[in-house]
């Protein structure tokens, strides 16, 4: 409990409202109602010779009993063990000298701790030294299998065991979203951060780690100044000096990078002491690279006709975050409403906003609010102030019948203010509730959004992902580029990441159903015959809707296009894929919280699921629709693998690190995890390698005849590393600078370049190849292709560069480098002056 030296190492409501609760810690461990629990006898009392404890277990759960208790059990066991009564007597008494768990300093609780060891010490002495001690003392607990004298006992400890589901509702500790085990650390504390990060830091200082990786930082409480701690740990156990830096960017002698989730309006806070993010947004702009945004009209009716869903992503967004709040998040936004309750009644003019309207407003200000979190510290900034109104103002729209005056509180005080005229320390307890909120509002979008309406709004999946926004359809190729001048000018080392631990979908499977936006009408058919093929496998059970939805339904003919391997299925490969795409789909319907879900499972609908899925999947032959979607499938495997191949190529050569994640060097069509978190086959990549190492440049084009089988993707990866690794500093350095592109083909094509001190790399990519190529098998290579499609480069006419994928010479005339000749015999470029 609150004696713990560690009591306040976690984010522990001790004081709730709910005086059942009061210094406890509410632990929703169990399986059924606590009463039935009980009754069964699953919770049992044991004493451990080893350590000198008692402890209550259930099942794989161990849980420490109140020392305080410890002097009767010892008692009641002397009785049995006559001749170790006296010194049973005197252990007891030490136990019941320890001082009360409430209102010691650190001091106290460092004695008390002590203390409490020796005693328990001399116990596991003295058991270890008398063989009828501990059969004593665990005949003595026998008394406690009685459920109503167990209840007693338990109901003294500082904590309360109780259904995992309860947690929705009375949990007072953070959480690392809705996971009951993981409680959240007060990291703001300077003790927490030594003790929990002094590892990582020796690692990094002694050059065993060359950076860290920072995972949901918007669940601390300041993370600029953990990340600034960091530095400064990092540099004192290096020896090094932090200097002052000019301007608003710190001295960064660690790298690290923040896995920030930012919407496309937002910005890295430039004082942060970090040296990007991991990437996400990145691969949402070079994904959205691929998306035909001329086809969003057609795309929208299409799945607004088949899922009978008028309803906009921000609709399904806003739906989602009040999803989560009445439900896996509903305890955390009752411990928030309680305290600006407090802070209302502490003072005249708000005194009146009742409980239900400040939870009520609360919540709708959160689902309207446009980024994860804001970051007031000691006031709001003037982009923080800028987010709230516009969430106020919206959630003020929605609820026009509402009581303004209760909007306007919120407002206030999550800008971290209390009224005019207000005492100080009501001041601060406000501020100190607006920090408090920045850490709820981050879970709520995580939740909400990409676990809830990601998986509801199924319009082009491929757009779904960590990072992304799927109401934004695709991206210009000028918006790209500002993008990049943007990353180079401001986080250089940033990482760039592509396919990721986190992904809903690779990038490989994305390419694939990115494809699907460059062929709405096909689409729209293949839509309409697969659902009449395949009806006889839906259920409808009486008085319910169709099993599975419409849109669940949409969802999985997506996933198979984008999954499908390119060479179809065989008896052998059937099984294996038929189960993925089964827990591939439970998974998603249960995120999307709508027919089933993670805590409220529905045995009938999840039934349907796996019977659609096997149904479809059933056997290779005879199979009407597996053989129609071989054939579609293909077709996307060929067009998404070149849009994969130009993914690489930008990600190599585009402003920050890139990032590869394991078994992505090849094409790896998986989807979110656990799907994506399978072993690595390192030995068949490096003979995979060695054989394209072996390979002459001028035959890189042959790897084109087959570019789904993975070897032209892990060939641009090691042409390209190998080619950062000889010019570090134009990786590292260099500019952006965006190249126009003239032509008839000119919409199909990206180029840029990057330069640093004399030294220039061309990089020219290919895009929407579907459309420009019409069927698969053709190759995007060649004037037939390209024809008069010219990139404009500031060399000088004549100067000669040699494309490094294939070794081919491009020469500069007029000023402009011509398509047929960079992209004669492979599908990208990265052009260098030749010696």
């Amino acid at each position: 409990g609150e004696a713990s030296l560690y009591a306040r190492h976690f984010d522990i409501d001790w004081h709730p409202l709910d005086a059942d609760l009061d210094a406890k810690v509410l632990l929703p461990v169990l399986g059924d109602a606590y009463g039935s629990v009980l009754d069964r006898g699953e919770l049992r009392l044991a004493f451990e010779a080893d350590s000198g404890s008692f402890a209550l277990r259930y099942h794989e759960h161990r849980f420490s009993l109140d020392v305080s208790d410890y002097a009767a059990l010892l008692a009641a066991a002397g009785i049995e063990v006559h001749d170790l009564r006296d010194q049973l007597a005197a252990i007891a008494a030490g136990f019941a000298a320890l001082p009360s768990r409430f209102e010691l300093d650190d001091a106290a609780l460092a004695r008390r701790a002590h203390d409490k060891e020796m005693c328990k010490r001399r116990l596991a002495q003295l058991a270890a030294a008398n063989a009828t001690l501990a059969p004593a003392l665990e005949h003595a607990l026998q008394a406690f299998d009685e459920p109503e004298r167990l209840h007693v006992l338990l109901e003294r400890q500082a904590w309360r065991l109780a259904f995992w589901r309860v947690a929705s509702d009375q949990i007072n500790y953070r959480r690392f979203f809705d996971v009951n085990s993981l409680a959240a650390l007060r990291m703001e504390r300077r003790a927490v951060f030594e003790a929990t990060q002094s590892l990582a830091l020796d690692l990094t200082a002694a050059g065993v780690a060359d950076g860290l990786r920072i995972d949901h930082p918007d669940g601390l409480r300041d993370p600029a100044q953990y990340f600034l701690r960091l530095q400064q740990g990092h540099a004192r156990r290096a020896g090094l000096v932090l200097a002052e830096s000019p301007g608003a960017r710190p001295a960064r002698p660690l790298y690290l990078v923040a896995e920030k989730i930012a919407a496309l309006h937002e910005e890295l806070p430039e004082s942060w002491s970090v040296h990007g993010t991991t990437g996400y947004r990145f691969a949402s702009l070079v994904n959205g690279l691929f998306v035909d945004g001329a086809a969003e009209p057609r795309m929208d009716r299409i799945w607004r006709g088949f899922a009978h869903d008028e309803r906009s992503f921000e609709e399904h967004a806003h739906a989602g975050k009040r999803d989560v709040m009445r439900s896996v998040l509903g305890s955390e936004l009752t411990v928030l409403a309680s305290e600006l309750l407090r802070i209302a009644r502490a003072d005249r003019r708000s005194r009146d906003h009742t409980f239900p309207s400040l939870r009520y407003a609360l919540a709708e200000v959160t689902a309207c609010l446009p980024v994860y979190r804001t970051y007031i510290v000691t006031s709001a900034s003037p982009q923080d102030r800028r987010y709230i109104d516009g969430a106020v103002a919206q959630a003020r729209q929605r609820n026009p019948a509402a009581d303004a005056s209760v909007f306007e509180f919120v407002r206030r005080t999550l800008y971290g203010e209390a009224g005019e005229g207000a005492p100080s320390a009501l001041g601060q307890r406000a501020l100190d509730w607006a920090v408090r909120f920045q850490q709820f509002s981050a879970p709520v979008a995580a939740k909400g959004v990409e676990d809830t309406a990601f998986y509801r709004y199924l319009r082009l999946v491929s757009l779904n992902d960590v990072g992304g926004d799927p109401a934004r359809f695709g991206i210009s190729v000028r918006a790209f580029h500002r993008a990049g001048v943007e990353r180079a000018t401001h986080w250089p080392h940033t990482l760039v990441a592509t396919s990721t631990h986190d992904h809903k979908r690779s990038a490989d499977v994305r390419c694939r159903i990115d494809v699907l936006s460059e062929m709405p009408a096909a689409w729209r058919l293949l839509l309409r015959r697969w659902s009449r093929m395949n009806r006889a496998y839906r259920v409808r059970a009486p008085g319910s809707a169709p099993a599975p939805s419409p849109a669940d339904e949409y969802l999985l003919y997506q996933t198979l296009l984008g999954t499908l391997p390119a060479g179809g299925l065989d008896a052998a490969t059937l099984g294996p894929y038929r189960e993925r795409m089964v827990a591939y789909l439970l998974k998603a319907a249960r995120e999307a919280k709508l027919r089933t879900s993670w805590t409220a499972p529905d045995a009938g609908y999840e039934a349907a699921l796996r019977g659609f899925v096997e149904g479809l999947l059933g056997r290779v032959t005879p199979n009407l629709f597996l053989d129609d979607l071989t054939v579609q499938a293909r077709a996307l495997a060929w067009f998404g693998a070149f849009s994969s191949l130009g993914t690489a190529l930008l990600k190599f050569t585009s402003p920050g690190v890139p990032d590869v994640y394991q078994g992505h060097e090849v094409v790896n069509l998986t989807l979110v995890d656990p799907d994506n978190r399978q072993p690595v086959d390192y030995d068949a990549l490096s003979r995979t390698l060695a054989g394209l190492e072996a390979l002459d440049p001028g035959r890189a084009g042959e790897l084109l005849e087959a570019p789904h089988d993975g070897r032209a993707k892990l060939w641009i990866a090691w042409r390209l590393l190998d080619l950062r690794r000889a010019r570090p500093e134009l990786f590292r350095e260099g500019d952006y600078a965006p190249l126009q592109v003239e032509g008839a083909q000119a919409e199909h094509v990206v180029a840029f370049a990057r330069r640093h001190e004399g030294v220039v790399l061309i990089v020219i990519v290919a895009r929407l190849l579907a459309k420009l190529l019409g069927e698969p098998g053709r190759l995007p290579c060649g004037g037939e292709v390209w024809g008069d499609t010219r990139v404009a480069v500031d060399l000088a006419d004549g100067t000669r560069l040699r494309n490094v994928l294939d070794g081919g010479i491009v020469v500069v005339a007029n000023g402009r480098v011509a398509l047929a000749d960079a992209f004669a015999r492979f599908s990208g470029a990265a052009l260098v002056p030749t010696d």
